[in-house]
């Protein structure tokens, strides 16, 4: 059952989807979207609201169809960005520049407010970040389930490691990072079919890929956590027990940052 379900029901318990629209987007989906927004809402910053007038509109947007698509469009989260948007109203030009860019700057500092406080929102209905830990054999599904839990914790960067790897990756696990996440992956012995789905997924834009003889652990990084998995994706849990453990964050990073910059350069 998909995530965006409970509130789906909601809104039709509450009689919204007669004259609205139902959201469609997964709360992940929409935080990991709405993210991205409010990263390139920083890029408008100290600029002139002339030069950056259609890539604001464009911004607005894809904002405001992220924002119907999580919450609906007569969620309080669309009236509130419906309000930060009519700040200063309509771009004029000519004689009222200064109005114009003052209004600009207002604009985008109550885009930034009403951004943050959805996400944070939003973060309340992500998956449980709490995985069951141990695997026994055959509970391929459980551990399947608690990868891709990890997977669609990552709003900036998902950092797999691992040295053996199978098409499952691509096949099986690569669904659950959004393209808006860079992905980085780390291996040692890689088959040719996989370098060809890897070069096939490499089309989207957000994928590097290395290979390097110093890695020996499973590793998982999503955004500033990480994990540590027993067994490599393509076999976990099925003959032998495996376990998926949260570690702390910054001494592995430093770690695996290090071999990454060395590492043999596929993708």
């Amino acid at each position: 059952m998909s995530l965006a379900c409970p509130r789906k029901e909601l809104e039709l318990a509450q009689g919204r989807s007669i004259n609205g629209v139902i959201p469609d987007l997964a709360p992940e989906r929409g935080f990991a979207a709405l993210q991205v927004q409010l990263e390139r809402l920083q890029e408008f910053k100290g600029q002139d609201c002339r030069t950056v007038h259609s890539k604001e509109t464009e911004w607005c947007h894809l904002t405001e169809k992220l924002i119907i698509r999580t919450f609906g469009n007569l969620s309080v989260n669309y009236k509130n960005f419906s309000e930060a948007k009519a700040v200063g109203s309509l771009f004029r030009g000519g004689k009222h520049q200064a109005l114009d860019q003052k209004y600009f700057e207002d604009r985008i500092n109550a885009y930034e407010a009403m951004l943050r406080s959805t996400i944070e929102e939003l973060r309340l209905d992500l998956p449980t970040a709490g995985i069951a830990g141990v695997h026994k054999p055959g509970d391929q599904y459980e551990f399947y389930r608690d990868v891709t839990t990890c997977l669609k914790i990552g709003t900036k960067e998902i950092f797999v490691v691992d040295p053996y790897l199978s098409t499952e990756i691509f096949d099986v696990y690569a669904n659950a990072i959004t393209r808006a996440v860079a992905f980085r992956l780390l291996s040692t012995k890689v088959p040719p079919v996989v370098i060809t789905l890897a070069n096939k997924y490499a089309a989207g834009k957000n994928f590097q890929f290395r290979t390097s003889t110093s890695i020996h652990d499973r590793v998982l990084f999503a955004d500033s956590r990480v994990w540590l998995i027993g067994q490599s994706l393509k076999d976990a849990a099925t003959t032998k027990p495996t376990y998926i453990v949260e570690h702390d964050e910054p001494p592995m990073r430093s770690v695996y940052e290090k071999i990454w910059y060395t590492a043999t350069v596929i993708i």
